[in-house]
């Protein structure tokens, strides 16, 4: 669905609360003491960027508008390019396998997934959907395995799928796709609606009365729908979802009332079959992106009207600034946020 400071900020505090079980079960490590930075960064496009992956912490794609790409390769610095013939389109989403390797994916009236091999020298298109009412809103990969997902085409949501890192993509039958709701859709926010985990995919829906889970499983092929508590109704719904170990997060809200913190956030810890809404302590707006970084067991969630951070698996937010991003990702013990206009801060913990 389209959607229509140079200052160092850094928070200390303790949080003490349960953390995530390991299949162990052993007792959740109680956090004392964590120490996030914000660090805005010089823009280097004016283009808005709302896809961005971080490949480790030295290694970075980004993506947005006018055919806009981004490349970082030490830690810190990031280049910027347009991809020549695709200047029309907006990347709403891009996914790296390393310094070299990476797709972009554009989201309007035309269905394009471009792919590089060569750091964005040169650019190969390896998927095309020009129907009318095509609209792609995000993808995500586990290893060689990647999934897409885009609005509804005739009543079923557009699904296609690759097994060779994004090098050639297949469309999912239509028949193994459930019947979408009326004015149910994707958001191309950041394009973080879709996640690949645990030979299941998911894609993440709003715009209707529900805001709904659609999980396929990558062996059998079937697919199933589950409800989520988040807020639904045109223009809202889910926007971002991240694995936090075996417990999902989804965040979202309402982008035309960007300040209400109403159903905004829920988890769950059954692979996506039922939901616990954050009443208390949640994001304080609309959150277009969430990003988990494993190592340091730390959530992130962005939006327009500010970013907050978890150390509990989603179940407890802690602001960390009101300034707004668009999209974010986090790799071992550094993170990116990205938004309007090219803006840009790191993140350092």
């Amino acid at each position: 669905m389209k959607i229509s400071q140079n200052t160092f900020y850094s928070t200390l505090f303790a949080v003490c609360g349960w953390g995530l079980f390991s299949c162990q079960n052993k007792e959740p490590k109680v956090e004392s003491e964590f120490l996030i930075a914000l660090e805005p960064k010089e823009r280097v496009s004016k283009a808005h960027v709302r896809g961005l992956f971080l490949v480790d912490d030295n290694t970075g794609w980004a993506s947005g508008a006018g055919g806009t790409f981004m490349r970082m390769t030490d830690g810190d610095n990031w280049s910027a390019d347009t991809i020549a013939g695709y200047t029309h389109l907006d990347f709403r989403d891009v996914h790296g396998f390393d310094e070299n390797t990476a797709l972009v994916m554009a989201a309007g009236e035309e269905g394009r997934i471009l792919r590089t091999e060569d750091g964005g020298v040169s650019w190969t298109e390896v998927y095309t959907r020009l129907d009318s009412g095509i609209f792609l809103d995000g993808m995500d990969f586990q290893d060689n395995m990647g999934y897409c997902y885009g609005d509804p085409i005739d009543g079923k949501f557009v699904l296609v799928w690759t097994n060779d890192f994004g090098k050639h993509w297949e469309e999912v039958p239509r028949n193994a796709i459930p019947n979408s709701l009326p004015k149910e859709a994707g958001f191309a926010a950041s394009g973080t609606g879709m996640l690949v985990l645990e030979k299941m995919s998911y894609m993440a829906t709003g715009g209707d009365s529900t805001a709904r889970i659609m999980r396929m499983s990558l062996r059998k092929g079937n697919c199933e729908v589950f409800a989520t508590p988040l807020r639904s109704a045109e223009g809202c719904g889910i926007f971002s979802m991240t694995a936090a170990n075996k417990t999902i997060v989804a965040v979202g809200g309402c982008y035309s009332d960007s300040t209400s913190k109403e159903a905004n956030c829920a988890i769950s810890k059954d692979m996506g079959e039922t939901w616990k809404l954050i009443t208390e302590n949640q994001p304080r707006g609309y959150r277009s992106c969430v990003a988990y970084s494993q190592p340091s067991n730390l959530l992130i969630a962005c939006g327009r009207t500010g970013m907050e951070h978890s150390k509990d698996g989603g179940n407890n937010w802690i602001p960390i600034s009101d300034e707004g991003y668009y999209t974010c990702s986090l790799a071992d013990s550094t993170g990116w946020v990205m938004g309007k206009s090219g803006k840009m801060a790191k993140l350092t913990w």
